[in-house]
Order: C-alpha cells, then structure tokens, then sequence
C-alpha cells in the first residue's frame, strides 16, 4: 500500500502546493518515509453517519503529513482543535514520542458524535503508547479554551491545526484566536481550504468559508503561506514570522 501512495505522490502529487511558504523540504522526505498508517487498528467514533466511523478519506495521509511535520520541527507545544475520534492526533503523538519531548493539548466540544472526545480520543492515543502526561484533553468552545491557553502559552507553541468549526465566523475566529499561541517561526495548519468542495457551512455570503477565513488572516497579518493540494480537501499552512522577519518587513513598509 505504501509503495502505491509514495509512487503517486512522486509522479506529481506531492508537487501540488500554492503560495509564497517554503518550508523545510525536508519535511516531506520525511513525510514520504513516514509509515503509511500512523495507527492501522484506529477506532472510530460510534454510530457516526458517514463512512470510515468520522476519520474520513483524508487519513492516512493527513495524520501522516503532520507526523512529518512534528517530528522534523520537534514542538514542544501542539495545540489541536477538533480532534474527533485522534485521526491526526495520533500522527502527532507518534512524532512527539519519537522526538522524545513535546505536549499535545487537544480542543473538542464532542459535537459531530456524542461519545467521542474524550473517550474515544484516549484509547486511539493509548493504542500508540502516548501517555496522558504529554496530553491536555480540552473539552468545550475553541473560541473560549484558545484564548484560556493564550494566557500561559503566548508564543510558545509551535503548530496549532485548525480543524473545527467551519463556518466562515468560526474558522477566522479559531485562526485569530491561534496567533497569539504561535512561536515566532512556528505554523498554523487549516484543514478544509478546498474551494472545489461545497461545505455543509458554505452561505451566500461565504461560499468557501474556511478559505476565506484562511486568506482573510493572511492578508490581514501579512503573512506567508502555502495550500498542500495533495492532502484531500487541502490543507493550509501559514507560517507566523520571526521577530527579525517582522523587522525586516516593517523596513520595507
């Protein structure tokens, strides 16, 4: 199975990547050596209505490319919102226990199948030998745990996946509310930047909300970014700036 994904993605897949952020290339040498499937006997949340119990047609590329991610950028801080069932949580967990060192916080308010954050989450995680005191489950509104966390982890943390509430209101709010978390140099990752795909939160007004969202924090921030393409749905990833990239940025203005 892994021969057959890696060869896709060197046809050409993995060159299908848009914006103005280069980040470590090496990160996906790592991401193609990375095993195929962070966590093959994963369960997914009960009586979920769509297929794959809720890890979706994502994974395992999506848990994997963020394995890659932490284990080459070795955080010491992650912070998730919307875990669900772990899909990409357990990917991060198995960087963090291969680095040796790093936290994962996870925020959930359990609301596409009840029964699933925190229960479902710690088993998946323990399946991978994570232990719960790297872990911080935190259950309720991101708009509410993201500016909590803000107040002992300013600028310490170095990913934070946005992977929530993806109405256009929501999803900006979980982007501005992640800023003040981010390490300078550090990355926020969106899942869901794919405009060729109708959302269920898609309005009039915001037909491809978490794109906007996404887009809007970029201009608005000036900051750099990219879209992997090849992940399904795409992910986005901005990268916050170093205090000498600001420097540098407010010499040019």
């Amino acid at each position: 199975m892994k021969l057959i994904e890696n060869f896709l993605l060197k046809a050409g897949q993995i060159r299908s990547i848009d914006g103005n952020l280069c980040f470590d290339r090496e990160v996906l040498d790592q991401f193609l050596a990375a095993p195929y499937d962070p966590l093959p006997e994963f369960e997914g949340a009960p009586n979920y209505k769509l297929k794959n119990n809720g890890r979706g047609k994502d994974h395992p590329r999506y848990g994997r490319f963020v394995y890659a991610l932490a284990r080459h950028y070795k955080p010491e801080y992650i912070v998730e919102v919307g875990t669900f069932a772990g899909g990409t949580s357990v990917g991060f967990a198995n960087a963090i226990n291969e680095n040796g060192q790093g936290k994962l916080i996870c925020v959930d308010q359990d609301s596409y199948s009840n029964g699933t954050f925190p229960q479902v989450v710690k088993r998946n995680l323990a399946r991978v030998g994570f232990s719960e005191s790297k872990l911080q489950l935190c259950c309720g509104d991101s708009k509410e745990w993201l500016p909590k966390l803000a107040d002992t982890l300013k600028e310490q943390v170095e990913i934070v996946l946005v992977d929530g509430d993806h109405t256009y209101e929501g999803a900006l709010a979980d982007l501005t509310n992640a800023v003040p978390l981010v390490k300078p140099g550090g990355f926020i990752l969106v899942h869901d930047v794919d405009r060729s795909r109708r959302m269920d939160e898609a309005t009039t007004d915001h037909p491809h909300p978490v794109y906007e969202a996404f887009h809007e924090l970029v201009a608005d921030k000036q900051l750099n970014w990219c879209i992997l393409k090849f992940i399904r749905k795409h992910l986005g990833i901005i990268q916050v700036p170093t205090d000498e990239a600001n420097l540098a940025t407010q010499r040019a203005a």
